[in-house]
């Protein structure tokens, strides 16, 4: 059963959560700077990384530096309201990875890890879709449309709470470090 919910009034700390989260993606450990968007997405709040921009901007244009060269993260929650608004649940938590073209100055999806909890559908793909799951965008259609479930053997547990997702986020975000960042950090080396 699917139960990440929040409090509204713990959105503030969800921010130094997801901060916390992505600090491995960034060089020497610093954090990321994150911010409830001023724009909402569908009736959702929405906490976005990014680079120190305002937070006047949308969140889907705001992307943060990662410890790889040209290469820049995207990540956001969107937290629906139920509950006569004074309850939150993740509706999406999204980290996209782009490849930043200097010519073009033009961000290329390289790779994104999705999670869609609340995905209601009775498609197998949907299930898939649930909890954290890899999309190769550099690759040739219709790979980049396909969901790679990395927690299919323990969904429940993962959509069990917000602490759980969060630590399965956290174990998708060390991979991503590990075997994408690492390896284009070292063809620049």
């Amino acid at each position: 059963m699917t139960s990440i919910e929040i409090n509204i009034n713990q959105l503030h700390n969800r921010v130094n959560f997801v901060r916390d989260l992505l600090t491995p993606l960034r060089e020497q450990n610093l954090p990321v700077a994150c911010c409830i968007s001023r724009h909402q997405f569908r009736s959702c709040k929405v906490i976005a990384a990014h680079d120190g921009l305002p937070n006047n901007i949308n969140f889907s244009e705001m992307y943060f530096k990662t410890f790889a060269a040209d290469i820049s993260g995207q990540y956001y929650e969107l937290w629906k309201p139920i509950d006569q608004q004074e309850k939150l649940r993740l509706d999406r938590a999204y980290l996209n990875i782009f490849i930043v073209n200097r010519n073009t100055h033009k961000y290329d999806k390289l790779i994104a890890i999705h999670c869609d909890p609340y995905e209601e559908n009775n498609e197998l793909s949907c299930l898939y879709k649930r909890g954290p799951h890899l999309h190769v965008q550099k690759a040739e259609h219709p790979i980049p449309k396909c969901h790679f479930p990395l927690n299919l053997t323990d969904l429940d547990n993962v959509l069990s709470s917000i602490n759980n997702i969060t630590e399965a986020l956290k174990n998708a975000i060390k991979i991503v470090q590990d075997e994408v960042l690492k390896r284009y950090q070292n063809l620049r080396d």
